[in-house]
């Protein structure tokens, strides 16, 4: 009976020591795949418990699922105490904002948004102040199974204080811009003023002008007695017409009121520039006609463009460069 049963006693010996080794070889193979997975999950982890943001997990039902550690960096609070009071993360957020949040976590667990970004305030457990940045991004599981929403919080607190300076630098550029337009405006206006007290006197001028020239013909035909009455009135006008130097010392000084310090620049880069090649360099820099320097001066227009020619040779200017252009810039 032993020896009819021993060679099957040694047949299933073989198949359990067979089975054995199979399952010995599987059980290695689960060990290596479980040490695989632990590195893997350890390594995942790391991340998770030192990601720099703020890491937020909610499911469909927008409870909170996981929590990262760096919440307490951000705000103080540790994922055991958001757990234990499920409201503590709204509670965190200024009221004029939380209702945004709350929208904007909504609108991303029903698809109703995607990528969805969005700004809050937040007060810390020391009571700081933190500008927060949240965006959210759908999770599935292996099989396609919606898990919620990874919410990533971030500080921004920085970066908003940086751009609150930049628009504060920015506003202060406006205003000196303004302040200078208004300048140039207040600056425009006065010239528009001296121009057309300018042009006053060329018109006077011109008129003047023309009576002595007619005045001059007209006394030759007359008798003895009215011509030396005319000889006075022509000696009158001849007389206020040298009184002219008080006008300019008067328009001198209300030029220099407007564009102070022009005849000091204009001195000190053109030594050579007499009194009258200065005050024709005034009369230019308002943009005066040719026609209204020689009613200013009392002279030809001929011999006001020659007086023109002159001075830009003084000056030293090419035939390309404008004149009036080039005394806006003294």
């Amino acid at each position: 009976m032993d020896s009819h049963f021993e060679p099957e006693a040694e047949e299933r010996i073989k198949a359990l020591e067979s089975q054995v080794s199979m399952l010995q070889e599987k059980n290695y193979f689960l060990e290596s795949e479980l040490k695989a997975i632990d590195v893997e999950r350890t390594k995942y982890q790391m991340i998770a418990d030192f990601a720099q943001d703020w890491e937020l997990w909610i499911d469909p039902k927008a409870n909170f699922v996981w929590v990262s550690p760096s919440s307490n960096d951000l705000t103080g609070y540790t994922p055991d105490e958001y757990f234990k009071n499920p409201g503590l993360f709204y509670e965190l957020i200024y009221k004029e904002d939380e209702q945004k949040v709350r929208h904007s976590i909504h609108d991303s667990i029903n698809f109703m948004q995607i990528g969805q970004s969005v700004e809050f305030r937040i007060l810390t457990k020391t009571k700081q102040l933190r500008w927060c940045e949240m965006n959210s991004k759908a999770v599935f599981d292996k099989r396609g199974l919606y898990l919620g929403q990874r919410c990533s919080v971030r500080d921004i607190t920085r970066l908003k204080s940086a751009l609150g300076h930049i628009r504060e630098i920015t506003d202060t550029h406006m205003l000196e811009i303004k302040a200078k337009q208004r300048y140039r405006d207040e600056m425009a206006g006065k010239d528009r003023e001296l121009v057309s007290s300018m042009i006053m006197i060329a018109q006077k001028n011109e008129i003047v002008s023309y009576v002595r020239k007619n005045l001059s013909v007209i006394r030759t035909t007359l008798p003895v007695p009215m011509q030396q009455k005319v000889t006075v009135m022509l000696e009158k006008i001849e007389a206020h017409q040298r009184l002219q130097l008080f006008n300019w010392e008067d328009f001198k000084y209300h030029f220099e009121k407007v564009h102070q310090g022009f005849f000091s620049r204009l001195k000190e880069r053109f030594p050579k520039l007499t009194i009258k090649d200065q005050r024709l360099c005034a009369y230019l820099h308002l943009g005066l006609s040719t026609k209204e320097l020689a009613g200013i001066l009392n002279i030809t227009a001929e011999s006001a463009e020659i007086g023109r020619i002159r001075l830009r040779k003084k000056l030293g200017l090419t035939r390309t460069q404008n004149l009036n252009t080039f005394f806006q810039e003294v």
